[in-house]
């Protein structure tokens, strides 16, 4: 006969995990089946790391973007940004496809048309409106039918000058204070006295003894009847001195002297011109450009703007074919010292880098093919970021750093390229977004670097793909959609569509929308494979400007849907942009540091799982939300036996 015991089932006691701040970034390849951690590599990572900027110490969220202005009408989109930077003279210019503008300083943000209450314009007795354009009165050059613009500043003794082409137009230079065509020939000077009537930019004016035409780029007038024409594509001259001028327009004076070359012109054979060339870079203190759909690059005298361009061409060299689609000197040093020289690498559309060392393809006892290596196929002349005396490049493989390629083999290279661990997501974004027109920068201030893939033919939603230069952590920024990128004066500066230029990592809110950030640590079973965990608390320990109102949630097996985003965290207090109190508070940079740790209530099950966070932005001052770690309390079932 058996006893029967009377025996109460053992308690189930609760346990608690905990989560470090995700300081290794996002990872999109790590092995789904290993738990965080035990590989070795992804320590303190995340599945999903959207707007936080990953640092040393913690993850903070990113701030918003604030408008800097709007290029044009706003029905085109912007194109390129790029800078002049000479001393104290320090210039930032947008572009669109018609249209450079300078938009250093910028006193309205938007366009804007004056209406009543009820939502109907004022307008005059013709029926125009009243208002003001963000940009008005701030195009520099236009008539363009490409905005794509490749820039590089260039100095030489007669002055520091910025040099651009777009393989559509003709090129441009600027000398740090007016914008001039790139042609042939250049842009000259005539001084012109005894003014009868005014000179218009675009006419051909005519010398009356010399029988010279020249068109008219620029007029200086100097007062008195006297001035001078700024000209180019000069026919049938020189003029001469003290020759009658007209122009077509009407405009008639005097010659006052012979013309002058003011800005040295490019040559080119075979009827080619600046038009022809879409990237410009600068080699041991020559220029050097790209001849678009070709395998041509171009190359100048030592130290010189104008003159004869030389032809190096490289479809012998690079056997793969396509075209040439940018330059760039390179080294594994910073400098020469200690390190290999300068040299000077020549990038393929099909993935190819032919590297050459030495001055010139003049200088045949120093110039030489050091190799050719393959990279995968560049994402657009504009993805590749600098660092040091290193390339990295923006490829369909990684982010490849060129001292790489010349190390590796091709098939070797996803695993050493600088994006790795997002490289599922960076691939699926070469499949889903496409090969061309991506952007890369680097922003030294905030050790950011930062890559804008396209949003692809099927209308994707915009993302940025960001990371710590320090670290190599890996984030993704959603609700920018960014087409081109600068670092001006320490900061970051994107341009969009409709014309936006926009200031990153600015107040709290994405020119007026609210953005949500969101953190998924990589998925862990718990150090207990075979048991199902069933979370009951869990909390975050974040420090932010305020009390956050953020959504905390259980995301079991490996599920990344995600519940809807909270509302956005409201701030109060004499600090925030509208609600201070005259004399007594104060506009600071940022609200004190609050810590945010309350328990929340947690539901469902699975045998790996994470705690998800969501916080919403959208006020004028920044939230700075910084994540330090997270913790669940949880309870185990029994396992498989």
């Amino acid at each position: 006969m058996y006893a029967r015991t009377n025996q109460r089932p053992k308690q189930r006691i609760s346990e608690v995990k905990k989560f470090a701040s995700p300081i290794a970034g996002w990872i999109s390849n790590r092995a789904l089946a290993v738990p965080n951690g035990q590989d070795g590599k992804s320590q303190q990572g995340a599945a999903l790391l959207d707007n936080f900027i990953p640092k040393a110490t913690s993850v903070i969220l990113r701030r918003g973007k604030r408008r800097h202005c709007t290029l044009g009408t706003g029905d085109e989109d912007t194109t390129s940004l790029f800078a002049y930077k000479e001393g104290a003279n320090r210039k930032l210019f947008g572009t669109t496809a018609s249209t450079i503008y300078d938009i250093t300083d910028v006193e309205f943000a938007t366009d804007a048309e004056i209406g009543t209450d009820d939502g109907d314009l004022i307008v005059d007795e013709n029926g125009d409106s009243f208002g003001w354009s963000s940009t008005q009165f701030l195009s520099v050059m236009g008539g363009f039918t490409g905005g794509d613009w490749s820039t590089v500043q260039f100095a030489t003794t007669g002055g520091v000058y910025l040099i651009g082409v777009n393989g559509e137009n003709t090129g441009f230079v600027y000398d740090g204070a007016v914008f001039f065509p790139y042609t042939a020939g250049g842009v000259s000077t005539l001084a012109y006295d005894a003014e009868v009537s005014e000179f218009t930019v675009g006419d051909v004016v005519t010398g009356g003894t010399s029988g010279a035409a020249a068109t008219i780029w620029q007029v200086e007038d100097l007062g008195g009847g006297a001035g001078v024409l700024y000209i180019y594509n000069i026919t049938g001259g020189p003029f001469v001195d003290n020759e009658p001028l007209t122009d077509t327009g009407g405009g008639a004076a005097t010659s006052n002297g012979v013309d002058a070359i003011h800005i040295p012109g490019v040559t080119f054979p075979n009827g080619l011109t600046t038009a022809a060339m879409s990237f410009v870079w600068v080699y041991k203190n020559r220029l050097w450009f790209v001849e678009k759909g070709t395998m041509n690059a171009w190359y100048m005298d030592i130290d010189a703007i104008g003159g004869d361009a030389t032809v190096f061409p490289l479809a012998g060299v690079l056997s793969l074919g396509g075209e040439l689609l940018f330059g760039q000197r390179w080294s594994l040093a910073s400098g020469g010292d200690g390190g290999l020289s300068e040299q000077c690498a020549f990038v393929s559309s099909e993935g190819e880098v032919a590297i050459y060392q030495g001055l010139s393809p003049e200088e045949a006892a120093t110039w030489a093919k050091a190799g050719t290596y393959r990279i995968g196929r560049p994402l657009g002349k504009n993805a590749f970021i600098r660092g040091a005396g290193d390339l990295a490049i923006a490829t369909s493989v990684g982010l490849v750093p060129l001292s790489k390629a010349i190390e590796l083999d091709l098939t070797a290279l996803s695993l050493a390229s600088i994006s790795y661990p997002i490289a599922d997501a960076w691939g699926n974004a070469v499949i889903q977004r496409g090969l061309e027109a991506w952007h890369g920068e680097v922003w030294p201030e905030e050790k950011i670097a930062a890559f804008a893939p396209p949003t692809g033919g099927a209308g994707l939603p915009p993302v940025l793909f960001v990371a710590n230069t320090e670290t190599g952590a890996w984030g993704r920024f959603t609700g920018w959609d960014v087409r081109c990128m600068t670092v001006f004066e320490g900061r970051l500066l994107f341009g969009s569509a409709e014309g936006g230029v926009f200031l990153a990592n600015e107040t709290g809110s994405d020119d007026g929308a609210p953005y949500t950030g969101v953190v998924v640590p990589l998925f862990d079973d718990f150090g207990i494979a075979a048991a199902r965990k069933s979370p009951r608390v869990g909390r975050y320990i974040t420090r932010a400007s305020t009390t956050v109102n953020a959504r905390l949630s259980w995301q079991g097996d490996f599920n990344e849907s995600l519940p809807a985003a909270p509302d956005a965290t409201v701030l109060v207090g004499g600090s925030v942009w509208g609600q201070g109190i005259w004399g007594q508070s104060q506009w600071v940079e940022s609200l004190p540091r609050l810590v945010n740790d309350g328990w929340k209530s947690l539901g469902g099950s699975g045998y790996t799982g994470s705690i998800a966070y969501q916080v919403t932005s959208a006020e004028a001052q920044p939230l700075d939300d910084e994540i330090i770690s997270a913790e669940i309390l949880y309870e185990v079932a029994g396992g498989i036996t």
